[in-house]
């Protein structure tokens, strides 16, 4: 198992097809020191704990009923899939001997939040109660998985799991309460069970959520890893909520090994129909706001999220303006990244001319599916796609496109040298290796006229090897295995005509000097 890099040198493009809706993706790895501007804070907060940068969902000094939301500003599409990973940590216990209340990961885009029970804003802005609420129970549209460390009347236990949704219906609020019959969250006095089912709660975990106590005295609670997975009904079988709590991890990724235990895996779908009330039915179900919700009694305890990956199963695009040279523009797309580095001494935003923005779509597909419809009967027939982790076992074809200020698609910049430098990051399941992989480049896009952009593999330590390339013009561009190695190369095309928009560079290798560094300098 690895993480693989590749490089690639490429010119112009030509944007000829429209692109699905903006989708920017969630990555907060090792910590979320990259988190400014990106998050609505809802008395939330970043903070420097344990020498790294965490989301601090209840601080140590707090009012006796406190709640706290934090939202991933940029809407995720969810009806494909998605997979989300994050470490979290309560410590810092201040109420012996029953710190409470705990926190949620939660998906919603609420139009209403029930203020009786003490919730308020809605959407980006919705905070739900205290009270043993967890931040969300007051949240309408909203599925939530609550890790409850507090035992209120409604509750199993001190330390549970839990899957809450009352479904889409815009009268009903979401809630913790598992039991049958009504309770009192705030000033409402008929609160009702949200479970999504009884087999979506676990009362009887391996280890504590949150801090242990024994006597007057209390500790920290255990640093603790979870993903959990969606995947939709599909071919007449039922979608899947799945949640992993600590599991053993393919090495080097945030994915569990094969048959990794769940704390709970329960039939879902997110949609909601007549047929199925318990989904979700906002404005716009393919957008909805992914975050953490927590709060906190009588001083309680800290909540903190360490680290957060969200990667949906679905096309994600993100436009962003393209950098002078030398600086890595990275398109983030939860579990895989995608860098493009302009060398040395080119300048987009020309003085007093217009800039021009990029557009990168990754767009997973299933493997066999590629293969008899992109590859099989072309010379690249004996290659397929490389799977991505986190994906739902799908590949990743990335397309490139440009606009200028007023979304009108324009032709990317080029660098006749073929000195660009575009990256691409990910965690695969395949056994990749210098001999076995290859690049391919189709053009136009959406075309089967591919060929091979592959031009070297470095090993690195620990493993995460690095396929390089070469080539003109932007297009739709996928990670093959090939038993063979590479394939026919491309034919550079050096009467190209250039952007309007025209390189100054000295023609000098990319030296990154910004973005994540995922993406290494070129070499000539």
């Amino acid at each position: 198992m690895r993480h693989l890099r590749l490089l690639l040198l490429l010119t112009p493009v030509l944007a000829c097809l429209p692109v699905t809706a903006p989708a920017q993706q969630i990555r907060f790895v090792p910590d979320f020191t990259n988190a400014s501007g990106l998050l609505q804070l809802n008395d939330s907060q970043i903070v420097a704990y344990n020498e790294q940068n965490v989301l601090r969902l209840t601080p140590p000094a707090k009012a006796l009923q406190f709640a706290s939301t934090a939202f991933f500003k940029v809407p995720q599409p969810v009806t494909s899939g998605f997979t989300t990973y994050f470490a979290f940590q309560m410590h810092n216990p201040t109420m012996c001997c029953a710190p409470g209340d705990g926190f949620s990961f939660i998906v919603q885009n609420s139009n209403a939040t029930d203020s009786t029970q003490g919730a308020s804003g809605r959407g980006l802005k919705a905070i739900g109660s205290a009270m043993g609420g967890m931040g969300y129970s007051g949240i309408n549209d909203s599925l939530a998985i609550e890790f409850d460390i507090l035992e209120n009347a409604w509750d199993p236990n001190s330390n549970h799991v839990a899957i809450q949704t009352c479904g889409g219906n815009p009268a009903m609020f979401n809630s913790p309460v598992h039991e049958a019959g009504t309770y009192t969250i705030g000033n409402n006095h008929n609160v009702t069970s949200c479970l999504l089912s009884q087999d979506a709660i676990n009362s009887n975990l391996a280890s504590s959520l949150g801090p242990t106590c024994n006597g007057d005295s209390c500790s920290d609670g255990p640093m603790h890893q979870v993903v959990i997975e969606y995947t939709p009904p599909s071919g007449g079988q039922p979608g899947s909520l799945q949640v992993y709590l600590d599991p053993q991890f393919q090495p080097g990724t945030h994915v569990p090994v094969t048959g990794a235990p769940t704390i709970l895996n329960v039939p879902y779908n997110i949609a909601f129909s007549p047929s199925n009330p318990l989904g979700l039915q906002p404005a716009n179900i393919s957008s909805l706001f992914a975050g953490f919700t927590a709060s906190s009694e009588n001083g309680g305890t800290t909540t903190d999220i360490l680290a957060w990956e969200f990667t949906p199963h679905a096309p994600s695009q993100i436009t962003q303006q393209i950098p002078p040279g030398g600086t890595e523009n990275d398109f983030t797309y939860g579990g895989h990244q995608f860098g493009v580095t302009y060398p040395d001494g080119f300048m987009n935003c020309q003085p007093g001319g217009e800039c021009i923005y990029m557009t990168v779509t990754a767009t997973p597909v299933n493997q066999q599916t590629f293969y008899t419809q992109r590859l099989q009967g072309t010379q690249f027939a004996d290659e397929n796609c490389i799977i991505y982790l986190q994906t739902g076992g799908n590949c990743v074809v990335y397309t490139v496109t440009c606009q200028d200020q007023n979304g009108q698609q324009v032709m990317c910049p080029t660098e006749e040298d073929d000195n660009i430098a575009i990256c691409s990051q990910f965690e695969t399941p395949e056994p990749v290796a210098a001999l076995n992989t290859d690049f391919l480049k189709a053009d136009p896009i959406g075309s089967n006229n591919w060929c091979s952009i592959w031009t070297g593999f470095t090993p690195q330590d620990p493993p995460d090897p690095i396929v390089s390339g070469k080539g003109q013009g932007f297009s739709d561009l996928v990670v093959t295995l090939s038993p063979t190695g590479p394939g026919m190369a491309c034919v550079p095309d050096l009467t190209t005509v250039t952007n309007s928009i025209q390189s100054t560079t000295s023609g000098k290798p990319a030296n990154p000097g910004g973005g994540s560094g995922f993406c290494p300098p070129i070499t000539q």
